[in-house]
C-alpha cells in the first residue's frame, strides 16, 4: 500500500512538472487573448457608438425630410382647396403623377410646384394634370423650371402666346388647350423619353427614389415624433416655464441682495487705492516698511565702509591718507628717503648750501616701518612750533 501510494505521488509530482510549462504557455495565450479581446470589444464599442450615431444623423435627416415634405403637402392642399379642388379626389392621383414623373428626375417638390402654379390657370381636374405632365416633359427636354413652363402654358390657354413662342411651341391666338398641349408632346415627348432613359437620367430618377424611401422612412418616425413634441409643448414645456417664473424673483433677489452689494464693496476698496488730491495712498502706506528695510540696510552698509576707512583698512581711509602725506613732506617717496640737496638746487625754505655735491642716498623700509615713522613725525610736527628758517648771514635785522 506504501509502495503504490509512493508511485502514485511521484506520478502527480511528474505530471504537475509536465504541465507546469505548457500551462504558463496557455496562460500567457489567455493573457494576450484576454488583451486582444479587450482591444477588439473596444472598437466594438467604438464601432457601435459611431453607428449609433449614423443611426441617429440618419433618422434624423429622415424625420427632417418627412416634416418638410408633410409642410409642403399641406400648403398645396391648402392652395387647391381655395381654388375649388376636390381634395379627396385629387390628392391620390397627384401622389401617382409624384411617383411616375420621378422617372423624369422630377421630385415631389417640384411637382408640388408645377400643379400650384397651374391651379391658377385650369379649375379642371384632368386638365391641371394633364398640362402638369406636358410641362414635365418639356421641362426634361429643354431644362426649364416645370413651374416657368407650367407657367407658359397657362398663359398660352389664356391667349399669352410669347412664352409658348420661347419654348419653341407655335401656336395659333385663341389656340386651345388641347391643341397646345399636343404640339408640345409632339415637340417634346420623344426627347423626353431619351433623357428618361439615359444614364443620367435613370441616376437621377434612382436618387429620387432613394430620397423617397428616405422620407418614407421619416414619416413612419412622424407619429412619435408628432407625440413627443406634444409631450415636449404641453407638459414639459410648462414646467419649464414655471421653473423659470420661480426662479426669476429668486435671481432676482440674489442680484439686488447679494451682488449688487459685492460689486459695491469691491469698488469702494479698489478706491481706497486712489491718489487723488487728498487721498490717502493704501499703496504707499503699504511699502513702508519695505522702504525702512531697504534705507536701513544702506545705513549699516555705510557704517560700515566708514569703520572700515577709519581703521586704516581699504583704499582712500584717513589713516592711509595722512600717512601718504606724512611721508611725501618727510621726502620719502615710495618707500625711499631722497636728499633734496643736490648740485645746483636750492633745499626748501630759500637755503643755499655751499657744500659740493652730496650723492644721493637712498634705503627702503617695509610698510609698518613707515607708518610708524610718519605717526611720530607727525606727533612731533605737531608739538614743535614753526619758525622761519634764514641761510647764515641773513639774521634779520641786519
Amino acid at each position: 500500500m506504501a509502495f503504490g501510494s509512493d508511485r502514485s505521488a511521484n506520478f502527480v509530482i511528474a505530471a504537475k512538472d509536465a504541465a507546469t510549462g505548457p500551462i504558463g504557455n496557455v496562460g500567457k495565450a489567455m493573457g494576450k487573448l484576454k488583451s486582444a479581446a479587450g482591444t477588439a470589444f473596444k472598437a466594438i464599442g467604438v464601432a457601435a457608438l459611431a453607428a449609433g450615431a449614423a443611426i441617429a444623423a440618419f433618422a434624423f435627416e429622415a424625420i427632417k425630410a418627412a416634416a418638410e415634405d408633410e409642410k409642403a403637402t399641406i400648403r398645396l392642399n391648402a392652395a387647391l382647396k381655395a381654388r375649388g379642388f376636390e381634395m379627396d379626389k385629387l390628392t391620390p392621383k397627384v401622389d401617382e403623377q409624384i411617383a411616375a414623373m420621378a422617372r423624369l428626375g422630377f421630385t415631389d417638390d417640384d411637382v408640388r410646384a408645377g400643379l400650384e402654379v397651374g391651379s391658377r390657370f385650369f379649375k379642371n381636374q384632368n386638365n391641371l394634370l394633364k398640362a402638369n405632365a406636358v410641362a414635365a416633359n418639356i421641362s426634361a427636354a429643354t431644362g426649364k423650371d416645370l413651374a416657368s413652363v407650367m407657367m407658359a402654358l397657362g398663359k398660352g390657354a389664356q391667349g399669352s402666346t410669347r412664352g409658348l413662342a420661347a419654348l419653341g411651341i407655335e401656336v395659333e391666338k385663341g389656340a386651345k388647350l388641347k391643341d397646345i398641349l399636343r404640339l408640345a408632346d409632339e415637340k417634346y415627348l420623344g426627347v423626353a423619353e431619351e433623357v428618361a432613359n439615359s444614364t443620367s437620367g435613370k441616376f437621377a430618377a434612382a436618387q429620387i427614389r432613394f430620397n423617397e424611401a428616405i422620407e418614407g422612412f421619416g414619416a413612419k418616425l412622424l407619429p412619435m415624433v408628432n407625440e413627443a413634441l406634444t409631450l415636449l409643448t404641453e407638459k414639459a414645456l410648462p414646467a419649464f416655464e414655471d421653473l423659470m417664473a420661480t426662479l426669476g424673483p429668486v435671481l432676482s433677489t440674489l442680484v439686488d441682495d447679494y451682488v449688487r452689494p459685492l460689486v459695491d464693496s469691491f469698488g469702494e476698496l479698489f478706491s481706497i487705492f486712489s491718489t487723488g488730491e487728498g487721498s490717502i495712498n493704501l499703496l504707499e502706506i503699504a511699502l513702508l516698511p519695505l522702504k525702512a528695510l531697504l534705507t536701513s540696510i544702506k545705513v549699516i552698509i555705510d557704517a560700515i565702509v566708514f569703520g572700515l576707512k577709519l581703521i586704516g583698512i581699504g583704499k582712500g581711509s584717513g589713516i592711509a591718507l595722512a600717512s601718504q602725506k606724512a611721508a611725501e613732506d618727510a621726502g620719502y617717496s615710495g618707500g625711499s628717503f631722497v636728499n633734496p640737496m643736490n648740485a645746483g638746487a636750492a633745499p626748501a625754505g630759500g637755503y643755499t648750501s655751499s657744500y659740493s655735491t652730496i650723492s644721493q642716498v637712498q634705503f627702503s623700509i617695509g610698510t609698518k616701518a613707515q607708518n610708524e615713522l610718519a605717526y611720530t613725525v607727525n606727533r612731533n610736527l605737531a608739538k614743535t612750533p614753526t619758525t622761519p628758517r634764514t641761510a647764515p648771514g641773513n639774521t634779520p635785522g641786519r
